[in-house]
């Protein structure tokens, strides 16, 4: 009789399976957006079956609540921990290093959940934007709430930059800048404005009122990929959305994927129309900083939704568009570095890039969350909080 084989051992699942399945699926969530991610692309990077998978979630809808649930906590736990404001900053430049990618999960990820999880998690993150407008109230006794809030939002914004992008710095000096950067925000001098956009509102439901079809379809189709994503929203709720039926977009966009096109280009359009305005201005290179800073925050005042989907949507576009796009993004943050390069040469060029993203980002959040917002006096407050940052951080970070 033949030796018997040995037994072979039982192979153990590790207890932090499902951990590593939601920081997985962060990372692929983050990396190509919700709607091109498969379970199996997430069992594949883990290394375990699709089967095994679903023993831990039932359906990618599941998988991304945990993710979103869990990005939002680990921010709120930073904010409900934090004794001071100096802490948190701490704190958060510590995290966002470690795990860079989780405030897209939240700032763009979120919108694919039914509406009231949506809700839900909206009305977590306020919670989280309360707590640090707490902190900085302490810090900053003088401000008024709305004040502090701005500057809460702003902060969370800094942080949250570093998913933007893929610049990268020694770990030290990198959460030393994030949070020279953070304290730019926190010290920042604010003026006051007494001016109503009273005016102004009404004269743009007046204009939309004349707006032809075409435009009308358009702006209707930009509103809600901002609001929900292009792939979570169809024809039928554009054609609704746009006081008509969905077939009728066919007679002035071949497809939906057309409508992204033209939001895409429009958006890319204005942006570089205020450039270039803004840089025809005479001047040495500051005043072309300031002049560069003022035209992007009056083109993401006045174009929320277009940013939105020039922030969050690129992924969704046919590959040459998508790479068009991209190179456009390229040399728009091009042009930021090297212009800031000359004002600031205390800054090498991963610094400054660090410093522009923070910059971009804290503009392209605020004018997108809620009431702050709607500030009517949100452009000269953000010219004051980007200005700081800006001129944040230096050669002690070199």
């Amino acid at each position: 009789m033949g030796a018997q084989p040995p037994a072979r051992a039982p192979v153990r699942r590790p207890r932090n399976r499902k951990e590593q399945i939601v920081t997985a699926a962060t990372d692929l969530f983050c990396e190509r957006g919700f709607h091109n991610v498969s379970m199996a692309d997430v069992a594949a990077a883990v290394g375990i079956t699709a089967g095994s998978l679903y023993r831990h979630f039932r359906n990618k809808h599941d998988l991304l609540r945990n993710v979103v649930d869990t990005s939002l906590a680990a921010v709120d736990a930073r904010i409900a921990a934090a004794e001071d404001i100096d802490e948190l900053l701490r704190e958060s430049a510590n995290g966002t290093t470690a795990r860079r990618t989780a405030a897209t999960v939240w700032q763009r990820e979120a919108r694919h959940l039914p509406e009231e999880e949506r809700r839900a998690f909206r009305d977590e993150l306020l919670r989280a934007g309360r707590g640090a407008s707490a902190l900085v109230r302490a810090e900053r006794p003088e401000l008024d709430a709305d004040d502090t809030e701005l500057l809460a939002w702003a902060v969370l914004g800094v942080f949250g930059s570093v998913a933007t992008h893929r610049v990268s710095l020694p770990k030290r000096r990198f959460a030393r800048l994030l949070v020279d950067l953070g304290r730019a925000v926190v010290d920042c001098g604010l003026g006051s404005s007494d001016e109503s956009n009273e005016e102004s509102e009404t004269t743009n439901a007046a204009e939309s009122a004349l707006l032809s079809s075409r435009e009308n379809l358009l702006n209707e189709a930009v509103r809600l990929f901002d609001q929900r994503g292009f792939q979570s929203v169809s024809t039928d709720e554009i054609g609704e959305a746009a006081g008509t039926s969905g077939p009728n977009i066919y007679k002035y966009y071949p497809s939906k994927t057309d409508l992204l096109v033209a939001a895409v280009m429009r958006a890319g359009e204005r942006r570089r129309a205020v450039t270039v305005a803004a840089l025809k201005e005479p001047g040495d290179a500051p005043t072309h900083l300031d002049l560069l800073l003022r035209s992007y925050i009056g083109f993401a005042v006045e174009n929320r939704h277009l940013l939105g989907v020039l922030v969050s949507e690129l992924d969704q576009l046919p590959d040459r568009e998508r790479r068009l796009a991209r190179q456009t993004q390229r040399e728009y943050l091009g042009l930021w570095v090297n212009l800031l390069r000359e004002v600031r040469p205390d800054l090498d060029v991963p610094a400054t890039r660090i410093v522009v993203h923070a910059v971009l980002t804290v503009i392209d959040n605020l004018v997108r969350t809620g009431h702050v917002g709607a500030r009517h006096d949100l452009a000269e407050r953000l010219q004051e909080i980007c200005t700081a940052v800006l001129f944040a951080g230096g050669a002690k970070d070199q």
